[in-house]
């Protein structure tokens, strides 16, 4: 089965390659409102880009921001290859909390339904609750 959602990135170079859609990115603190704040990870970016489409209630599921059990870096393992695999999870733990403040102030809900998350600055709501 292949995926028939939208791909997005903000790499321009595998926006070519793979033809996927691409968003305008930087290195910025907070919720971007042009463009998508890096963050230091695709979660922070896909809750950014999740604004920058007027989204006004957004559930995470699985942004653990945290080691696996075998100090996996994502759930598929690490990246293979010369993709980066200093995953900096401190820095995304740190980066975050600006984030929810500015979406906070836009009138974003953020609910963090993860089971198991290291990640503090959402509310943590069971996703059955959540569906709601």
């Amino acid at each position: 089965m292949k995926f028939k959602g939208e791909l997005w990135t903000q790499d321009f170079p595998a926006s070519q390659k793979y033809g996927l859609n691409r968003v305008e990115g930087y290195r910025g603190e907070g919720l971007g409102k042009g463009k998508v704040h890096y963050g230091a990870n695709s979660g922070y970016q896909a809750i950014n880009l999740a604004y920058l489409f007027g989204t006004k209630k957004i559930i995470l599921i699985g942004l653990d921001c945290k080691r696996g059990p075998n100090k996996e870096s994502h759930h598929h393992g690490d990246h293979p290859g010369p993709l980066n695999k200093d995953m900096p999870i401190h820095t995304w733990r740190k980066n975050f909390p600006k984030l929810a403040e500015d979406l906070k102030v836009e009138g974003v809900e953020v609910i963090n339904a993860t089971r198991d998350t290291a990640l503090e600055c959402f509310n943590k709501i069971k996703l059955e609750v959540a569906l709601c």
